[in-house]
């Protein structure tokens, strides 16, 4: 009955941000943050700045109001120490141990208005910014959103508890980027490539067994059909830890690794390798089943889809001439510039290897070689293509609204469903630098001034063909503005480009991550991610082409009619 009633005082996105988020604040053997007491001497050693922080919240005071109690409980609950026993001490005894704080953390601006609702029932409002649910993904909440929760209370001796609160916790943006870090757990396409995907855990000194436990339960619900695990179905942690012992995680699993054949255990050890080099203090890595070894591997950065070297430029179109900018100048790109500039096209994305390209041209796409030149798209309304790794041509038009046109050209042509678009209008479509995911970049039906960018995964099989995208999506970025543009930026980051009077606004978005503002251009019509950060380019109504410089744009380039994407 308690638990109902909390949720009949929270709004409905409340209610869903709130059972999202399934997390453990688990902190031993963390340095504590004090909230109160001298100035101390600073750090003797320089490496103790690298330890975890545990925040070390008081319990209730005497006479506390209701008021207090609650927002002491809140700021308690910040802490896991001992089970959460500072933040258990705000609650009646007979719901102490009731309270879960496992089912749910809401992460809020820090602006936490208090109301009484009515006698002994309390009201905290939050302004929710994000929600981390119990894989370590977040999911970011729109601008304005409101959430509150309901809080009930019991006289104990004299004194103010709380009797029934929000099952959860609930952290403050500071606080959360305390005691919490996203890291990049790997897993593996249709043709076995390593694919990241943003996990968010606890700064503690199990970080190792947290990160195992992830890629042991695979890929989230929403990208399952997408990405797979190399580990043996039912392959548990025989030890249920991985401890870390001279710099060598030790993986004690289940006897069911034991079916991995030499080429599964090298996917296996790929897997692990990149998801633990950005774990502290692990170098090296065991895999045992039941406490026998079985093989071993360094921790490596995984293999990554950016140019190569002799990739690394902006391409653009400048007086007729397409080709890649360097020193100044606009070079012709040998083999596909001159069928490109010929065609006088209006957007131009190149392939990763930059030898082929999707052109759109007088209101038709197509597919341009240096030996060929292929029509693939004659549909109206056509939005810029992207050109995956595997040679696909991804062509969405407003005339058929819901689903998007791939075509292999010379091979195949497939109309795949866009099932979470819910009959919003995109301004851009853009594949992943992958060829994963896919962005859309789209108005804020809840507000016409924003905008945001929704994220699906793109099924295929062993060969590349594309056979279906996920039936939902991740909002993964809102900006102030109605929307200009978007380009990935790498595999994981793109820019979305959307209108705040007459400058364009720049937000760089990080899948499962926080998004960053970046600035404003003047005039700002079209964003170009170059596959890698440093081709970052904005071009604007006049031609005018600026790179990041600081916190700002740097003017680079005049009299460019357009700037190219890559993927």
């Amino acid at each position: 009955m308690r638990r109902r009633a909390i949720h009949q005082g929270m709004r409905p996105r409340a209610v869903v941000a709130a059972l999202l988020v399934c997390v453990s604040l688990s902190l031993a053997g963390c340095q504590g943050i004090p909230s109160s007491g001298p100035v101390n001497e600073g750090l003797k050693s320089l490496s103790q700045a690298d330890q975890p922080v545990q925040f070390n919240p008081g319990g209730p005071t005497e006479d506390a109001s209701q008021e207090d109690i609650v927002r002491g409980f809140v700021s308690a609950a910040a802490s896991s120490a001992d089970d959460y026993a500072t933040a258990r001490e705000f609650l009646a005894p007979e719901y102490a141990d009731e309270w879960d704080p496992s089912l749910g953390v809401l992460v809020d601006e820090g602006t936490q208005q208090y109301r009484e609702a009515e006698e002994n029932v309390g009201v905290l409002s939050l302004s929710v910014i994000a929600s981390v649910d119990e894989r370590g993904t977040l999911q970011g909440v729109g601008p304005g959103a409101a959430t509150e929760v309901r809080f009930e209370f019991a006289e104990i001796g004299g004194q103010w508890r709380i009797a029934s609160a929000p099952a959860g916790i609930i952290l403050d943006k500071s606080t959360f980027a305390a005691v919490w870090t996203p890291l990049q757990l790997y897993f593996l396409s249709a043709d076995n490539r390593l694919v990241s995907d943003t996990r968010w855990f606890l700064n503690r000194a199990t970080i190792s067994t947290q990160v195992v436990g992830e890629l042991l339960a695979g890929p989230t619900e929403q990208m399952v059909e997408v990405l797979h695990s190399a580990l043996p179905a039912g392959t548990a942690l025989a030890g249920g830890a991985v401890p870390v012992v001279d710099g060598t995680a030790r993986i004690d699993l289940s006897a069911e690794l034991l079916d991995a054949d030499p080429t599964t255990m090298e996917l296996v050890k790929r897997q692990l390798g990149a998801s633990l080099q950005a774990v502290p203090n692990v170098a090296r890595f065991e895999l045992l089943v039941n406490g026998s070894l079985i093989d071993q591997g360094p921790v490596v950065a995984a293999d990554t889809t950016s140019p190569t070297a002799e990739n690394l430029y902006v391409a653009a179109l400048k007086d007729g001439v397409f080709g890649q900018i360097r020193a100044g100048q606009v070079t012709l790109l040998a083999g596909i510039g001159t069928r490109i500039a010929q065609l006088q096209p209006s957007a131009v994305t190149l392939a990763p290897d930059r030898r082929s390209a999707a052109v759109l041209h007088q209101g038709i796409v197509s597919w341009v070689s240096p030996d060929d030149q292929v029509q693939v798209d004659l549909r109206g309304g056509l939005l810029a293509p992207s050109l995956d790794r595997f040679g696909y041509v991804w062509s969405y038009s407003s005339a058929s609204p819901g689903e998007i046109l791939v075509t292999k050209p010379g091979e195949r042509t497939v109309q795949l469903q866009m099932p979470w678009l819910g009959g919003r209008q995109p301004v851009a479509v853009r594949v992943s630098q992958g060829g994963n995911r896919l962005a859309v970049l789209v108005v804020d039906s809840a507000s016409p001034e924003q905008s945001k960018v929704l994220v699906g995964g793109i099924s295929r099989d062993a060969a590349g063909v594309p056979l279906a995208l996920t039936g939902a999506a991740s909002v993964e970025l809102w900006a102030a503005g109605t929307p200009i543009d978007l380009d990935w930026i790498d595999d994981e980051r793109f820019v979305a480009l959307t209108r705040n009077g007459v400058s364009g606004k720049v937000t760089q978005g990080v899948l499962g991550q926080f998004a960053v503002e970046s600035g404003t251009v003047p005039g700002a019509v079209a964003v170009s991610g170059g596959g890698i950060r440093s081709l970052l380019r904005v071009l604007d109504d006049d031609g005018r082409l600026y790179s990041p410089q600081g916190s700002g744009w740097q003017r680079q380039l005049d009299g460019i009619a357009l700037v190219a994407k890559v993927g």
